[in-house]
């Protein structure tokens, strides 16, 4: 169940009008949502929106209340609720969910003005706002009819504050065709980039893929050479060609020979010739040919040998005395290295050991101290054991001391007893004997029973 109201329900509650009011309002809340549609330049709020409410029962409903305001409307079919949005307005489909529409807006909501026109039929498939603004005039199969004076009177009155805000935000169809065109050209071109980047991307992957197999291949290639080599002339034909090369930059009648082969591979494979090979032999089979080339073969290395000993014998024998001299110092750097560790090792023992020592002078002088203390205490444990054997004697003679005492205060108390009961007695036997004569032997017999006692 939808209703309007011309102000927000909000602030209809802080009016206060009445608790029914407020009542209803929060009833209404809880039932629905409520959304701003301009009609004629005035803002109404629809109340009661759920999900399942379309454009078209909002459309009835505000043509019903502009019955019920004594306005002429024509039927429902042709008016549509539109969105516009910065400029571009767009007519919204019968069919489609209003409150799903104004949710995903989000927090661009102030931005979008949603209003009720009067548009063609959706059978002609024209989803354009006209510019007429359900205000004035009414266009119905391209007749004019005018509103009653009067009603025309007070609507011209009422919207022409309205009229000055609303018409210069209204777009002409031309200009809202020129703008979808203008759209669907901007995302015909988007689609058209990001087809091409991707696309790239994907050669970029396929190059990157080729280039991981090709330096793949060449690794494999250069080990290959170089364990090939290794068979043919020794571990030590990369320092053999390399003195090779001095002994001609020595020799200046020798400098001809250098320029004989230029791309002799030395072993040691560069930046620049790999990529060279690379770029000119892609293939597989290319630059194998190229590394066969490159590679030297057990003849030609041995007639640069024999090239050099005609050559040069004095560099020769030089060159070997060097070498083993190299060798040599090499051992003797070894053999230095090694006596170095051994020193280290040794230093670091050391520190070890006078780490310990200090750690165990530390712990005797801690247990001399413990020792020491524990002599006095025992001495102090004695002492006091003896004392106490004294304390305990002293109480114990002191304790019969008192046993002593006690039972003397019993038997004075028994004696004590005794003669008040003994004077009691004779207290009143006196007494009797008083009352009929006065007898003073008896008064001595008594005293003398008393010593007798006592």
């Amino acid at each position: 169940m939808m209703w309007l109201s011309d102000t927000k329900q909000t602030e209809e509650n802080d009016d206060g009008d009445s608790d029914l009011e407020s009542s209803l309002s929060s009833s209404a809340s809880a039932v629905g949502e409520e959304v701003p549609i301009w009609v004629r330049g005035d803002q109404r709020w629809v109340s009661g929106i759920t999900e399942q409410t379309t454009c078209r029962d909002v459309v009835q409903v505000l043509l019903q209340d502009e019955q019920a305001r004594g306005r002429p409307v024509s039927s429902l079919d042709k008016y549509v609720i539109t969105e516009r949005w910065r400029g571009v307005e767009q007519p919204l489909e019968d069919t489609a969910k209003l409150l799903d529409i104004w949710n995903t807006w989000g927090t661009a909501q102030t931005e979008v003005k949603l209003s009720l026109r009067r548009g063609y039929h959706h059978q002609h498939h024209n989803r354009h706002a006209t510019e007429a603004d359900c205000e004035g005039m009414f266009v119905t199969s391209g007749h004019r009819h005018h509103r009653p004076p009067s009603l025309a009177r007070k609507s011209r009155c009422r919207s022409e504050s309205s009229e000055s805000a609303a018409a210069w935000k209204t777009v002409h169809p031309k200009r809202l065709n020129q703008l979808h065109s203008q759209y669907s050209s901007a995302t015909a071109t988007n689609e058209e980039l990001l087809r091409l980047v991707l696309k790239q991307g994907e050669v970029i992957r396929k190059q990157l893929k080729k280039l991981r197999h090709s330096e793949h291949q060449i690794g494999y290639l250069e080990d290959k050479t170089h364990r090939a080599r290794v068979k043919k002339h020794g571990s030590n034909y990369l320092l053999e060609t390399y003195l090779k090369g001095l002994s001609d930059a020595v020799d200046p009648e020798a400098d001809s020979s250098l320029a004989v082969d230029k791309n002799s591979d030395s072993g040691v494979m560069t930046e620049g010739d790999s990529e060279q090979s690379h770029n000119n032999n892609p293939k597989i089979t290319k630059n194998t040919k190229t590394l066969e080339r490159l590679s030297l073969s057990s003849e030609e290395f041995g007639k640069d040998l024999k090239d050099d000993d005609t050559s040069s014998t004095v560099s020769e024998a030089t060159v070997r005395e060097q070498l083993e001299l190299y060798e040599k110092i090499t051992k003797v750097n070894k053999r230095l290295l090694k006596e170095e560790e051994a020193l280290v090792r040794l230093d670091v023992n050391i520190r070890k050991y006078e780490k310990n020592k200090e750690g165990t002078e530390e712990v005797s002088k801690a247990l001399n101290k413990l020792r020491t203390d524990m002599t006095k205490s025992a001495c102090e444990m004695q002492h006091n054991e003896i004392v106490l054997e004294e304390i305990v004697e002293k109480l114990e003679s002191r304790r019969l001391y008192l046993d002593n005492l006690y039972r003397d205060i019993a038997n004075e108390d028994k004696e004590y007893e005794m003669l008040q009961a003994l004077l009691f007695s004779k207290a009143q036997q006196a007494s009797e004997y008083e009352s009929r004569r006065y007898r003073p032997p008896q008064l001595y017999q008594t005293k003398e029973l008393l010593d007798t006692l006592v």
